[in-house]
């Protein structure tokens, strides 16, 4: 017994020393960009600290139109999150609940989507878009979110097929509509697929620079896209490039999806393994 003890005890120490070094690894490049951030723009790149120049993130938000880009990053995502996160479920709901023919071939050509790499349809989709009048808008955003997302749809699916058939039974006895069921039946226990979906969804919307790249004019992009091109750059001398405050804007940049994902850190996992259960 003695023995045993000790080996658990030696696995868990072990355990811990590499979940502690992967957590260095991942960790130490976003440290080496807020160390850069604070140095002054005449040193060079560093490793560790070699300056505390605050006013990096001064000079970040006010060198460029920052709130305006904000406000369009917060626009897309807005609309990216609320509109796949509803219409995602209105359809997973569909094909874990409804029944109808071919019902299973239409979730599986949903599915075989998921196969397209995007860059295939950017082309096609920017032409129709382009065609209809859809550009310099957020147009493009509303009808992808109407259209759901396929993993997402998926997701739901799969959670809605655990939620066992008596709770739904019940409700069509006391004369619950379809809807009426989702909205009061499935929605009230589904926090966790909801918050992961909807985490998902902000931080692939809020890290999207090309698509805005495509169909917006420079004016209405959002942080993503504008930081690529941001002039960051010594006054009376556009060739010297503030490299410290344009890390500062980075960091900035990402903090909304930090904030986003520890929020919804102890749904995420629930959300994912839940959704698992039940095929």
């Amino acid at each position: 017994m003695v023995a045993g003890k000790t080996k658990r005890q030696f696995n868990r120490i072990t355990l811990y020393i590499v979940i502690i070094l992967l957590c260095l690894i991942f960790f130490y490049p976003a440290f080496v960009v807020f160390a850069n951030s604070l140095r002054s723009y005449t040193s060079t790149s560093t490793l560790f600290f070699n300056g505390f120049h605050w006013k990096n993130y001064l000079l970040a938000v006010t060198m460029i139109p920052f709130g305006s880009y904000l406000l369009h990053s917060l626009a897309i995502a807005g609309i990216s999150v609320i509109g796949t996160t509803m219409m995602s479920g209105v359809v997973g709901f569909g094909f874990a609940r409804l029944y109808g023919p071919g019902k299973n071939v239409l979730f599986i050509i949903i599915l075989a989507t998921m196969m397209l790499p995007g860059i295939v349809t950017q082309v096609p989709q920017f032409l129709i878009y382009h065609r209809i009048g859809f550009i310099n808008t957020y147009w493009p955003w509303v009808v992808g979110a109407i259209g759901g997302s396929p993993f997402f749809i998926f997701l739901y699916k799969q959670f809605f097929s655990n939620i066992p058939k008596e709770m739904e039974e019940a409700a069509r006895i006391d004369g619950c509509s379809t809807f009426g069921i989702f909205l009061r039946i499935f929605i009230p226990v589904s926090v966790p697929v909801i918050t992961t979906v909807a985490v998902m969804t902000f931080q692939g919307s809020w890290g999207d620079a090309m698509s805005p790249f495509m169909y917006l004019s420079s004016n209405m992009w959002p942080l993503a896209t504008a930081l690529i091109s941001a002039t960051y750059t010594l006054n009376g001398n556009a060739n010297v490039v503030l490299y410290p405050v344009l890390e500062a804007a980075a960091i900035i940049f990402a903090v909304p999806s930090i904030i986003t994902f520890f929020v919804g850190q102890r749904y995420l996992v629930e959300g994912i393994v839940t959704t698992g259960l039940k095929g």
